[in-house]
């Protein structure tokens, strides 16, 4: 391949648009899936109708635009989340393909973008249903420990030529896996012990496991309390502007604002942090673990005393 096309200059562009195909495909797995449908068959159908969409009017990004967000065969409006998730996924590819041209790692590439895939197909189906299928939760947890297993360049234990490298990034995935969502159900049971009800789901802990698996033990960590505090960032002004704006509206429609106590889904925050501590904020997050390191090195320990 000509090097003009590597450069970062042009390689996010390629990003992008496998970002936006993908992304349409992202649409068809989070409208069918909680649903139980096969997102194979049938082909993409107009909502509304039924109608069969031919390729022309199923272009990414494109076809919303230039149908104003409206069906070409009905009166059925689509909504604006399908083009807003093509813009998304293709803007995470983009950044990643960027990445991608400055170290040329495929390997790294290659496992950042099937887990923002996996991540953001999880957001939009846990936003909308309260739900995350273990499909991609267990699934990719699997994937992650596969990955990093057939690939120890991931976790920096490309070491040598022995299979000894690829069992030790395959435990060091494991071990993500495990940390991660043995943490987070009993941060989960002990808030369910405090405020006498359940805080966090079931698919919230395989959802870290899959993160773990992916990031190691460290993400993990950083994506509860990286998600914690970005649900909050983003809740609480929304909330506070709710209740203002409620109030000047003598609570009109209050029934579909954010209150206090209601339940809202924890894992679109979780893949968030997972996304951005792959992203390349790992790079200044591990530092922030070395105290923790460096009190169960055991040589350590013997030093200070």
């Amino acid at each position: 391949m000509p090097e003009i096309f590597l450069t970062p200059l042009v390689l996010p562009y390629f990003g992008f648009v496998l970002g936006t195909v993908l992304g349409s495909f992202l649409n068809v797995c989070a409208h069918r899936i909680p649903m139980g449908k096969s997102i194979i068959l049938p082909s993409s159908h107009c909502p509304g109708c039924g109608t069969s969409i031919p390729w022309f009017r199923n272009i990414p990004i494109i076809t919303w635009l230039y149908q104003k967000g409206q069906a070409g065969c009905c009166a059925f409006s689509i909504p604006l989340r399908y083009w807003l998730i093509e813009v998304s996924v293709g803007l995470v590819f983009a950044y990643f393909a960027y990445l991608y041209s400055l170290d040329l790692d495929l390997v790294s590439l290659l496992a950042r973008l099937l887990f923002s895939w996996i991540m953001i197909v999880v957001i939009v189906i846990d936003y909308e249903t309260m739900l995350i299928p273990d499909r991609f939760s267990v699934g990719g947890a699997v994937l992650g420990v596969l990955f990093c297993f057939t690939f120890p360049e991931l976790n920096e234990m490309g070491f040598d030529q022995t299979w000894l490298s690829h069992f030790a990034s395959g435990f060091n995935s494991l071990l993500g896996l495990l940390i991660g969502s043995s943490l987070l159900y009993w941060i989960g049971t002990l808030a369910h012990i405090g405020f006498g009800r359940e805080a966090l789901g079931e698919g919230d802990v395989k959802l870290l496991g899959c993160i773990g698996a992916f990031c190691g033990w460290k993400g993990a960590i950083f994506a509860i309390f990286g998600g914690a505090l970005l649900g909050t960032l983003l809740l609480l002004p929304l909330m506070i502007f709710q209740k203002c704006f409620s109030k000047s509206t003598e609570n009109e429609n209050s029934d579909k604002n954010l209150q206090w106590g209601a339940e809202v889904p924890f894992g679109p925050y979780l893949a968030i942090g997972g996304i951005i501590y792959l992203g390349g904020a790992s790079e200044v997050i591990d530092s922030w673990f070395d105290p923790i390191l460096w009190f169960f090195d055991n040589t350590s320990l013997l030093k200070a005393f």
